[in-house]
């Protein structure tokens, strides 16, 4: 009876396993941009000079393309100074020619609740990086990546199977569509652009969130310096809009911690004004370059970056 028993089930459960290691199979074929990171990083693991960290401003705002060193651009989208820091602590040491790190230092950062708990990151980072960026270990979600996101995945291979794309990747993993963005889809029209609200974090002060968030990017720092890491802090450029709208308070406690960590560290830092004028087509949105305007930032901090080695 009870060999019966185990026979049956075993028959019921192989179509299943089956059936999940196509759809797993899948997922990890599907052409999305960390894929693509992941081809480059293990292509030029060699190469690579600069690593960027940091939320989707970074990730938007650098094209490795116009830099004159090869860097790999892991931003992600909500991607907080724990995460980034596991990331370093990682990469850093598979990276045998790496000289400059990249961190965000936007206004937002330190307000933001730390999202570690967002595990499904997890094993997109280890099948992808081999990097653990979460304390809340999984078996099952951290290395299989369907599970880990049904609902993304699911999205995202249905997608593909019907020929649509919203991926317009180059080798650097850099995505130059720009069909679902806000000022795309409002064509540009700055009059239909400011009827729309913006989306604006934190929304509120959260004092609350900083001491954690400057462990981790004093944590990044000081990784950067064992390492002899050249230290580059970014503030990318934003809309008139979007400044005018950040939170006074929030604001005035990002420039001080800037300026304690710019005198407890060597650091460069590169804020969100210059030289060059950004029009409204060189957004996607209020908070994000598009590829237009990643053009000219890029090729800003490339200038900056072959000044200071000079």
């Amino acid at each position: 009876m009870i060999k019966k028993f185990i026979i049956q089930t075993c028959l019921f459960f192989i179509p299943v396993i089956i059936g999940y290691a196509i759809i797993e199979n899948t997922t990890r074929n599907l052409p999305l941009t960390p894929k693509i990171k992941s081809d480059f990083y293990k292509k030029y693991q060699d190469d690579i000079e600069i690593l960027v960290l940091g939320a989707s401003q970074n990730r938007d705002a650098i094209n490795p393309e116009f830099l004159s060193q090869k860097a790999l651009n892991i931003a992600f989208p909500d991607q907080d100074y724990y995460v980034s820091s596991k990331l370093l602590e990682h990469l850093g040491p598979t990276l045998p020619s790496l000289k400059t790190v990249i961190i965000p230092i936007s206004y937002g950062h330190f307000e933001t609740a730390p999202n570690q708990k967002e595990t499904w990151k997890n094993s997109m980072y280890r099948y992808y990086f081999g990097a653990t960026v979460s304390d809340k270990f999984t078996y099952f979600k951290d290395n299989l990546l369907y599970i880990s996101y049904p609902e993304y995945y699911a999205a995202k291979t249905n997608e593909y199977k019907r020929g649509i794309s919203y991926i317009d990747c180059n080798e650097y993993g850099y995505n130059r569509d720009v069909s679902t963005s806000l000022f795309y889809k409002f064509a540009y029209d700055s009059l239909s652009i400011s009827e729309q609200p913006v989306h604006i974090a934190p929304k509120e002060p959260h004092p609350e969130f900083i001491p954690e968030n400057i462990e981790k990017l004093r944590a990044m720092l000081d990784f950067c310096v064992q390492q002899n890491y050249t230290i580059i802090l970014v503030e990318t450029p934003t809309t008139k809009r979007f400044k005018e709208l950040r939170i006074p308070e929030v604001l005035q406690r990002r420039d001080s911690i800037l300026s304690v960590i710019t005198s407890d560290y060597k650091v460069r830092y590169i804020s969100s004004d210059s030289r060059d004028s950004y029009y409204i087509k060189d957004h996607r949105d209020n908070n994000h370059l598009s590829p237009q305007g990643a053009e000219k930032f890029t090729k800003r901090l490339n200038t900056f970056l072959e000044e200071s080695s000079e």
